[in-house]
């Protein structure tokens, strides 16, 4: 399932920034993702189930003066492994997650800049 974030999908930061702002926000990076694409799930315990709320980030170019990876997030999605119907409230949980990795950008990397 596609979600929608605009605020997201303008930032344009240094791997290292995103990185470190999706850690603490409780992301990890995927296995062998390059460039990296950062997951963290949400657990539903009423039906036993994970969801993964993922979010991939695309080169746009190195900088030119510290030859750091300037990435861009790319579309979020959340996802299941079983085949079932994402429940409304799972759906709701993502997009706060969003919204609060796009709160915690605004507010911690004022040099964010539109791509």
């Amino acid at each position: 399932m596609i979600l929608k974030s605009k605020t997201l999908r303008s930032v344009a930061q240094p791997l290292s920034s995103i990185d470190k702002l999706l850690r603490q926000q409780g992301f990890r990076p995927a296995a062998g993702e390059h460039p990296p694409m950062y997951d963290v799930v949400i657990y539903d315990s009423a039906t036993n189930c994970s969801y993964f709320l993922r979010i991939p980030t695309n080169i746009l170019h190195d900088h030119p003066h510290t030859g750091e990876v300037i990435v861009k997030f790319g579309t979020p999605s959340l996802e299941s492994k079983a085949l079932t119907t994402i429940p409304d409230e799972i759906r709701q949980a993502a997009e706060h997650k969003l919204a609060e990795v796009a709160d915690y950008l605004a507010s911690t990397q004022p040099r964010a800049r539109e791509a």
